[in-house]
């Protein structure tokens, strides 16, 4: 079944939202600490008009989403580097992991970047129990930078980057 990948609008935040808050808890086995915190900051980004987003659609329901920002310094809240752009989310609806989605919305992120002339992607990604995420960027030619932290939860976090 394809997949077809688009930019999302304000017509489908609620749509995206859905995909990234059913995948985080069934990733998550239902325990998600600071949920409503982190669901109203997606909120506020995936309707800030600096960002963007992507939506996947198959058979008329929003499968896949991914949103990004520019890329800016100081932990996110300097500068703007230009030709550079934050992979802030990518999620796959939990029904359909494996099949070759988050590749497809990953090409399209990739695409889309370069289009906007920000082709270099930084992310940040879960360490543990995240070896479909690591592979789908090791895929599509992130790297790991070297620098590590902490998610708003504790858990452990890897900063990732695609030269463009």
């Amino acid at each position: 079944m394809s997949v077809e990948v688009r930019l999302g609008s304000l017509d489908d935040v609620d749509a995206a939202l859905s995909v990234y808050e059913t995948s985080n808890l069934v990733r998550r086995r239902g325990n998600w600490p600071l949920r409503a915190e982190r669901v109203e900051e997606v909120t506020a980004n995936l309707r800030n008009p600096e960002s963007w987003f992507l939506v996947g659609d198959a058979e008329g329901d929003t499968v896949a989403m991914a949103l990004l920002q520019p890329f800016r310094t100081e932990g996110g809240v300097g500068p703007v580097v230009p030709g550079t752009s934050f992979l802030d989310l990518i999620y796959v609806a939990p029904e359909r992991w494996g099949e070759g989605i988050g590749g497809t919305m990953l090409d399209a992120v990739i695409k889309e970047s370069d289009r906007r002339g920000c082709g270099r992607i930084y992310l940040w990604t879960h360490e543990r129990e995240n070896e479909r995420a690591l592979r789908l960027y090791l895929g599509h030619g992130f790297a790991q930078t070297g620098v590590t932290g902490h998610d708003d939860a504790g858990e452990p976090v890897a900063e990732w980057r695609r030269e463009g």
